[in-house]
C-alpha cells in the first residue's frame, strides 16, 4: 500500500504522514469492537449493576478529597461514568474507540479520545481523586502497564484511589478459554502479580475483590474433590485490585 502511495505522490511520503495513516488504520475496527462488546460484555444495565460494588469506595474517598474527579481510562460505552454521574460524582473518560466515544457524548458524558499514557503525562501531579479502568489492563503490554501504574501514582491526590478490574486467571475456564474470546487481550494477569506491581509502585492498603461468580447450577457437590473442582473451574470470573496513595 505504501509503495503505491509513494508512486502516486509528487513528493516523497514523510514519516509523519505514514504515522498518521497508521493511526487512522487503528480505527478501522472501532464499529466491529462495539458490536463485539454488545454481544459478549452484557447490556448497559448489566454493567452498571455490576459496577455498583465500587460506589462505597468512591463515597469514602470523596469524603477526604475536595473536588475528587474520577478519571476512567478505557471508558468504553461509559456505563461506569454514567453510574457516577447519577450518584453525583464528577467523572471524565478517555478512550481510543471513536464509536464508543460518540456513544458516550450522545448521553452527555465527558469523554475525550487519547492514548492513556500520553493523557496522564499531560496531567499535573496530585490532581486526580481516583483512576479507574475496567477490563483494560489485560490489553496492555507489560511496559505500558508499568508506565500506567507509575503515572497513576503520580497524578493521584493524597488519599486518592485506583481501581482496576480484570479477568481472573485462577478460574481455569476463564484463563484458558473465555479470556481469548476477545482477540485484543494480551495475557491473563494473576492476582499475585498485580498485587506485587501495586505495592512495588507505592500503592498502600492494596485490596482484592473477587467478582462475578459462575452460575450455581454448574457447580458440583458432595465431596471435597467437588469443591476443589468448583474453585478451579467455577470460581469468580473477574477480580478488582484496589489501592490508595498515602
Amino acid at each position: 500500500m505504501f509503495e503505491e502511495i509513494r508512486k502516486r505522490l509528487v513528493k516523497p511520503i514523510s514519516t509523519e504522514q505514514i504515522e498518521n495513516i497508521l493511526k487512522e488504520e487503528e480505527h478501522l475496527f472501532d464499529a466491529m469492537y462495539v458490536a463485539f462488546e454488545d454481544q459478549f460484555r452484557g447490556t448497559r444495565e448489566d454493567i452498571k449493576k455490576r459496577a455498583e460494588v465500587y460506589l462505597p469506595y468512591i463515597k469514602k474517598m470523596n469524603r477526604g478529597i475536595v473536588d475528587a474527579l474520577v478519571l476512567d481510562v478505557g471508558c468504553g460505552r461509559g456505563e461506569w461514568m454514567e453510574l457516577l454521574k447519577e450518584n453525583g460524582y464528577a467523572a471524565k473518560g478517555i478512550d481510543s474507540n471513536r464509536v464508543m466515544i460518540q456513544q458516550c457524548k450522545n448521553i452527555g458524558l465527558d469523554v475525550i479520545e487519547s492514548d492513556v499514557i500520553k493523557y496522564l503525562r499531560s496531567q499535573r501531579s496530585n490532581s486526580l481523586g481516583a483512576i479507574t479502568g475496567f477490563h483494560i489492563i489485560e490489553h496492555l503490554t507489560l511496559s505500558t502497564l508499568i508506565k500506567l501504574l507509575g503515572e497513576t501514582l503520580r497524578t493521584l491526590k493524597i488519599n486518592g484511589l485506583v481501581i482496576f478490574e480484570t479477568p481472573n486467571p485462577a478460574n481455569l475456564i476463564v484463563s484458558t478459554c473465555n479470556f481469548y474470546t476477545d482477540p485484543t487481550h494480551r495475557s491473563p494477569l494473576p492476582i499475585s502479580l498485580m498485587k506485587f506491581l501495586f505495592e512495588f509502585h507505592g500503592f498502600s492498603r492494596v485490596e482484592i475483590l473477587n467478582l462475578h461468580p459462575c452460575d450455581e447450577k454448574l457447580k458440583l457437590s458432595g465431596s471435597d474433590l467437588a469443591e476443589r473442582f468448583n474453585t478451579y473451574f467455577y470460581g469468580k470470573q473477574d477480580y478488582a485490585i484496589i489501592g490508595r496513595k498515602e
